[in-house]
């Protein structure tokens, strides 16, 4: 995975949005900026989470978002 391909890391939790990632210079966003995003792809990787995470993105925030799980 070339990390310098990757533009956000996503997390619906707020007390974690806005925060630096530990040991990367990623910040951690929202899922809802994808909401006006026409060709995003995302990089799902929960476990036993990525159904529902997948459900929710597509479902309530973007449905032309590409997932792909990790």
């Amino acid at each position: 995975l070339n990390i310098k391909k990757i533009i956000n890391i996503l997390d619906n939790n707020p007390s974690k949005q806005e925060k630096r990632l530990y040991g990367t210079k990623f910040i951690v966003k929202s899922p809802k900026i994808l909401k006006d995003q026409d060709n995003s792809l995302v990089i799902l990787n929960a476990g036993v989470y990525n159904d529902e995470i997948e459900k929710d993105i597509l479902e309530n925030i973007n449905n032309k978002v590409q997932i792909i799980r990790f």
